[in-house]
């Protein structure tokens, strides 16, 4: 099929994009401000258009075809190309309304949204937040369709349409209870090895950040636990004879403060994990993206430290 631009309706372009999102007409139709038999009408035509169903209806929404999967990315970037066109005044946060939505580790959720959200309530607060949890299988194709705006992760995309930014580093700790009989002042190689420990659940396909580096340096361990948040091992080795590997930034949460913990250092060299934020290719030049980045950027040093540590939390 060969179709010339002139004799497509490019209006119906931000109705296919809504239905690629959404995947429900209904909802399509409240995110265009449209009624619900506008965008049906629309949704014939670009059937009628690309001679293919796009969309199939199922019991749990819209499902795509093949030709609508391969359609969408060059269609949701075109989009976004234009609307950045009519977007290039700097970004005004402190009279903006944006809604911002961020997938991130629970462990990163705990330092930095509290702090972050704060800081927007007091200086920009018309900027909203959803933060979503860090399911790596949804965050990719959520993020490709302008359901997320940003990823934070320990590790980087190797995906030519997404940018990825090193904003921080930092080391992996053992956390142990005080009262843990089992050691003393440090850990010894086959210790580590050896000792119980918790872990996450491997509903994440990538793992733990410890999981992840552990894994090529075929680094054995002692799992008899695994919880569903990172944030949850400081209560479990505070009344368990188990110890955890987490980022030492963590420990630093006041949220940690008065339980019974000891914090030591890993036994054998290991790398940092580093802190990746990621986003669609097509929104690097967008103000207010370019805002939100420059903002996460500068503010994480400073967020969720203890107040002994004279940082603002």
């Amino acid at each position: 099929m060969s179709t010339h631009l002139r004799s497509l309706d490019l209006n119906l372009l931000p109705v296919f994009d809504a239905l690629m999102i959404e995947r429900n007409l209904t909802r399509a139709a409240v995110k265009l401000h449209m009624s619900q038999p506008a965008v049906s009408a629309a949704l014939k035509r670009l059937r009628a258009t690309y001679e293919d169903a796009l969309f199939v209806r199922t019991a749990k929404g819209l499902r795509p075809t093949e030709r609508a999967l391969a359609l969408h990315p060059v269609i949701h970037d075109a989009l976004n190309a234009v609307k950045m066109g009519f977007e290039q005044a700097p970004f005004d946060f402190r009279q903006a309304q944006h809604d911002f939505t961020i997938v991130m580790p629970d462990a990163v959720e705990t330092l930095m949204v509290p702090g972050l959200s704060e800081w927007l309530r007091r200086h920009a607060s018309g900027v909203k937040l959803t933060v979503l949890p860090d399911e790596s299988e949804m965050a990719g194709r959520m993020i490709s369709n302008g359901e997320v705006d940003f990823i934070i992760d320990y590790f980087s995309s190797d995906s030519p349409n997404y940018v990825s930014h090193q904003f921080a580093q930092e080391k992996l700790v053992i956390v142990a209870s005080k009262g843990n009989e089992l050691i003393g002042k440090s850990i010894s190689s086959a210790q580590f090895r050896s000792l119980p420990q918790v872990s996450l659940l491997r509903g994440n396909p990538l793992g733990s950040p410890m999981e992840r580096l552990a894994k090529p340096n075929k680094l054995e361990r002692n799992i008899c636990l695994r919880v569903p948040r990172l944030s949850l091992f400081p209560y479990v080795v505070a009344n368990t004879d188990l110890i955890g590997v987490v980022p030492a930034r963590m420990m630093e949460s006041p949220y940690y403060q008065d339980l019974p913990l000891r914090v030591l250092p890993l036994p054998m060299p290991f790398p940092n994990v580093s802190l990746q934020l990621t986003w669609h290719k097509s929104q690097t030049v967008n103000p207010a993206h370019k805002w939100l980045r420059e903002k996460i950027i500068e503010l994480y040093p400073t967020l969720g430290r203890s107040p002994s540590t004279g940082i603002p939390i």
